[in-house]
């Protein structure tokens, strides 16, 4: 082997083994935040998700957030939610996005009562309820803050950019169905 091949080998194998990001410094983890910041982020963390103000973030908060939703979409106040009523739920909470009514309705009753409504996994609280201890600690609040921030930067998977202009990937233009299919007939 030539003293040029090697040489070129060499580098690939040095900055193959630099580490995460090739050795690259815009690729690096960033340090640790401040314990000023760390409050800062996580008083604003529990400003979303804590509904009952015991500074942490439980089961129960999400219970009370369900509760609430559920009070909010009982349209006629007859403390059970019809499928008519329930199919609201989606648009003031997007974890109920792949819940059926007929799911959630878990005595088959035909209508959703509070505490089936209060029994649906919220979806984001499971994912940052790392340990499953129905407790999200300091810990898992800035995996969490950590993960949205990673996911809303562009060319980042998830990031709108990415998503095109509908704001959803697959989605086309005006008079054009998913999948990019006009709703025109063919000329």
């Amino acid at each position: 082997m030539n003293k040029f091949a090697t040489a070129i080998i060499t580098s690939i194998l040095v900055t193959a083994c630099a580490g995460p990001g090739g050795g690259r410094p815009d690729r690096q983890e960033r340090p640790e935040p401040s314990p000023e910041r760390r409050a800062e982020m996580t008083a604003r963390f529990l400003a979303k998700w804590d509904k009952n103000g015991d500074d942490q973030l439980t089961c129960e908060d999400v219970a009370l957030e369900r509760k609430a939703l559920f009070v909010t979409l009982d349209e006629d106040g007859s403390e059970t939610l019809t499928s008519g009523e329930f199919r609201y739920a989606k648009f003031e909470d997007k974890s109920f996005l792949f819940h059926l009514f007929s799911e959630v309705d878990s005595d088959k009753s035909g209508d959703v009562s509070v505490s089936e409504m209060q029994a649906v996994i919220h979806s984001q609280f499971e994912g940052m309820d790392k340990d499953g201890d129905c407790l999200v600690n300091e810990q898992e609040m800035m995996l969490a803050m950590r993960d949205q921030i990673r996911s809303e930067r562009p060319g980042r998977e998830g990031s709108r950019e990415r998503q095109g202009r509908g704001g959803r990937s697959g989605r086309g233009g005006p008079g054009q169905r998913p999948g990019g299919l006009t709703d025109t007939a063919p000329t």
